[in-house]
């Protein structure tokens, strides 16, 4: 009967429900150290050096972690040396944590992965760690000097120091209040000290002014709103996290000493007392359960887990749903159509008088019984209510049936992680408070990959994760050779219909256990080039990990290998290495470049590429003003260029701004205002500037030494003899012989000096069709005028006679007009 394993407490029940009768063989739980997972997982014995052991009696005697499914059977062994420990237990990861008494902390992984160590600091290694208290995420340890370190993270580790309580003897007992509990968001200590208790965080210390203790036990409830007390003379007080308000009071009827306590939901409390365990509710009242063997507790999400050296069991509150089901003499809709069940498999007409009577509230009575059926453990049950829930259904036309089929999905993946083999003895509430991967993950760590691809598949779940853990398991476990290897996985991994996500965790457990060239093989299977590169170059493939990087186009990935080419390797082998990739190399020039880095002038000498060896020492040099240092760095250059064949025009270039920054740095001797400086200039500024002085020899032999194109002298002549307003030198070079430019350079020179008249004096030697629109530009509108007719331009005579202003002009003007439109 259902209610076989109810026991009340006032008007509320509990379920008392065996799990398992435990299948390791004989093992006496007292003469172990014990540490038990919350969610349904595993449990770790490791024999208690504390104790002395009977002559004859062998149970484990070396120093390893023996770790044990919730059924009771062989998971594995950990094999730990070390000092003694100060505590361990599980974290929310299902990894062991263990601190030693030096302050070491190493983390134990199921899945076979190297143990992660860090420390908890100088002050916990050099004062010695007394105790440790845990939480899902992270851990407390109390020195002997009576100061405690907490650590938030386990993953991230970073100790810290708690405010220092001024302790001057141990506590009776402490505990932690975690800090997603606590107002403040970070870890809390209640430490029993006298008859109070302490609340120590990193801020301060807080007396709570209690009267009544010493207490033996203190336990915080999971919703971090309540805490269970224990004195030493066995009185059980129930208060408010603050202490501010007492709800309940009630001594233990037993006189053995409070070995733990536990929550059972949030308004009940376990309290294991040796070989009995006693609840106390929520109004101060008491039931008692009796074993055989002394009782561990495990405090579970909606309940307690308690295991002794045979039996393990589950304690925890009947909800409502599974009330009104199967209360004795229940008359409620979900109660009638479970009865309905058994009276239609009689063959019973009653079976429709009772559909018919709740056929109002047949909606309700659905899904009740699909509530009932989560919570009950026992799988006929389950079906029973998953039964009747299904005859109620099919009276229902609009109803939506998804909850029916989600909880059959939900019910059957819990019942097979809570079987012997698996013993993960999960409710449903706890399946549904961890993501679907998280439950998957633990059945990896006890290599369970057929059963775990068998609940991916039927939760229609990706499982790209097992594959990778099952391949990982099988390399681990290889004596084979890595070509062997190699086809075992590629055959498993080949039939799948979609291809896994990642091969580089498989890759980096392949070269972790020596196969590397398998390692290396799987690697070319990864399609993300960023996973890709970092393992190979871990392990010393540079040139695979940079051909990689060049494939997946990412100049930061390229980057990223060139950068650890240059730490890991000597220069010349560095520079050796790159210029295999040509790609790579120039990636390499444009950082350098960037970034101004000098190594570049090695590699380019390295590399024998004398072209870019010159081209950098002349942007080294753009800024020198010593023209000494800059003429003998660029004669470097030279010779350099001379080397490369396929550079005779820059080499040529080259000799001519050396020539011509040897002739600047005679000029610059020859004034003495060191702002007017010649070095630097180019030709045709130092042309320029030379004529602007007045040293026309000196400029003449200057164009004939470099060649200067006689029409470019004459535009640079003709801008310097107007700027020094030197007209007479003007007109000589404008008289001496035809000029290669023409006369409009003359003109527009004049004219952009504002020098009109002497503009005048050269229109006349320009283009007949050219000379009336010079005159109107400078003004002389008769001259235009005279021109126009010449040229026979009747429009340009309209623009003269429109901008002109003497009368008489545009008088004569119109005849003019007048006679050549005539014509």
């Amino acid at each position: 009967m259902t209610t076989a394993e109810w026991h009340a407490l006032q008007d509320t029940f509990y379920r008392k429900h065996r799990l398992y009768q435990m299948q390791w063989a004989g093992l006496d739980l007292s003469k172990f150290r014990i540490a038990a997972s919350s969610f349904a997982g595993p449990i770790a014995l490791q024999r208690d050096d504390r104790l002395l052991l009977e002559a004859g009696s062998a149970p484990m005697l070396d120093s390893s972690i023996h770790v044990y499914s919730a059924s009771g059977q062989t998971i594995g062994t950990i094999e730990y040396e070390g000092l003694h420990m100060a505590g361990f237990s599980w974290n929310a990861r299902e990894e062991l944590v263990c601190v030693q008494e030096d302050g070491n902390v190493r983390v134990f992984s199921l899945s076979g992965r190297d143990p992660v160590s860090f420390s908890l600091g100088p002050e916990a290694r050099e004062r010695g760690v007394a105790e440790c208290c845990f939480w899902d995420q992270g851990l407390v340890a109390m020195t002997q000097d009576l100061r405690f370190i907490y650590v938030n993270d386990i993953g991230e580790p970073k100790p810290r120091m708690l405010a220092d309580a001024q302790l001057t003897e141990p506590p009776h007992c402490w505990t932690v209040v975690p800090p997603h509990l606590t107002l403040s968001r970070h870890v809390e200590v209640l430490v029993a000290t006298g008859a109070t208790v302490l609340c120590v965080d990193a801020a301060g210390v807080q007396d709570q002014l209690l009267d009544q203790g010493p207490y033996a036990r203190i336990s915080v409830s999971p919703n971090g709103r309540l805490a269970a007390l224990c004195s030493l003379q066995g009185r059980i007080q129930v208060v408010s996290i603050d202490f501010q308000r007492s709800f309940s009071e009630c001594t233990a009827p037993v006189s053995a000493a409070l070995a733990d306590i536990a929550w059972c939901g949030s308004d009940a409390a376990v309290l294991s007392f040796g070989d009995e365990a006693l609840l106390v509710g929520p109004f101060g009242d008491t039931l008692s359960f009796e074993f055989d063997a002394p009782v561990h507790l495990v405090q579970e999400l909606d309940g307690v887990r308690m295991f002794t050296d045979d039996v393990h069991e589950l304690l925890s509150k009947v909800g409502e749903d599974s009330k009104s089901v199967f209360q004795i003499g229940s008359t409620a809709p979900a109660a009638l159509l479970y009865d309905a069940v058994d009276t239609m498999r009689a063959h019973s007409s009653r079976a429709d008088e009772i559909v018919r009577s709740i056929r109002d509230d047949m909606p309700q009575a659905v899904d009740t019984c699909i509530a009932a059926a989560g919570a009950e453990p026992d799988v006929g049950v389950q079906q029973a209510l998953l039964r009747a829930a299904s005859l109620g259904k099919s009276f229902l036309t609009a109803y939506n049936g998804d909850k029916l089929v989600d909880m059959c999905r939900s019910l059957r993946v819990v019942n097979s992680l809570a079987s012997y083999a698996v013993g993960i003895p999960a409710t449903l509430v706890q399946f549904h408070s961890l993501p679907f991967e998280e439950w998957v993950e633990r059945l990896l760590h006890r290599n369970l990959h057929q059963l775990a691809l068998r609940i991916c598949a039927h939760m229609d779940a990706p499982a790209d994760q097992v594959y990778v853990h099952w391949a990982c398991a099988k390399i681990r476990a290889s004596t084979i050779d890595d070509d062997a290897l190699y086809r075992i996985l590629r055959e498993r991994l080949d039939t799948l219909p979609r291809a896994i996500a990642s091969y580089v965790d498989i890759a980096e457990v392949a070269n972790a256990c020596g196969f590397q060239r398998l390692a290396i093989r799987l690697l070319l299977h990864e399609p993300r080039a960023a996973s890709q590169v970092p393992l190979l170059i871990s392990m010393g493939q540079d040139d695979a990990a940079m051909d990689a990087a060049m494939r997946s186009g990412d100049a930061d990935l390229v980057y990223f290998v060139i950068f650890h080419l240059f730490k890991a390797l000597s220069l010349g082998d560095f520079f050796q290495t790159i210029a295999r990739t040509p790609a790579a190399a120039r990636l390499f020039e444009k950082y350098c470049t960037d970034m101004d880095a000098p190594v570049l002038e090695d590699y380019y000498f390295q590399d024998d590429a004398y072209a870019k060896s010159a081209r950098l020492i002349v942007v080294e040099n753009l800024h020198e003003s010593d023209a000494v240092k800059l003429v003998a760095n660029l004669k470097v250059a030279l010779k350099m260029l001379h080397n490369d064949k396929a550079s005779v025009l820059e080499a040529r270039a080259m000799d001519q701004q050396i020539k011509l920054l040897q002739v600047q740095q005679q000029f610059s001797r020859d004034i003495s205002n060191e702002e007017d400086s010649y070095i630097g200039l180019t030709l045709n500024e130092t042309l320029a500037r030379t004529l602007a002085a007045g040293n026309y020899s000196r400029a003449t032999k200057l164009r004939t030494d470099f060649k200067v194109p006689e029409r470019r002298f004459y535009y640079i002549k003709v801008h310097a003899l107007v700027g020094r307003r030197d007209w007479a030198e003007l007109a000589r070079l404008a008289h001496a012989r035809k000029s290669p430019i023409g006369y409009r350079p003359f003109v527009d020179e004049c004219v952009a000096a504002l020098q009109y008249q002497e503009a005048a004096k050269y229109v006349p030697k320009c283009d007949v069709q050219d000379r009336a629109a010079l005159f109107m530009r400078i003004g002389f509108y008769h001259e235009a005028a005279q021109a126009a007719v010449q040229a026979r331009d009747v429009d340009t005579l309209r623009q003269v006679h429109a901008a002109a202003t003497d009368p008489t002009l545009q008088h004569d003007i119109a005849q003019q007009i007048e006679q050549l439109t005539s014509r």
